[in-house]
């Protein structure tokens, strides 16, 4: 597992693009996506903040890359 820490710029029920700063270009970051929705005792994840994804090593060659999230930390 690694980590990627950065800012959610984009989000929908199963995926986000987390980039290193908010004025990130359409192709920067990483996309993440994960299987289950967050649980409810989880914080609720919201465009403009700052997390810490830890993910599979292994990403598409995509543009933006992609991978499988494990965990979402809001800092």
């Amino acid at each position: 597992m690694v980590t990627f820490t950065g800012y959610i710029v984009e989000l929908e029920p199963t995926r986000i693009r987390v980039a290193p700063n908010l004025d990130a270009e359409p192709f920067d970051g990483i996309v993440f996506h994960w299987e289950e929705p967050l649980r409810e005792d989880e914080t609720p994840l919201a465009v403009g903040q700052q997390v810490r994804v830890e993910h599979d090593e292994k990403m598409t060659r995509s543009l933006p890359p992609q991978a499988t999230a494990h965990r979402i930390d809001v800092l």
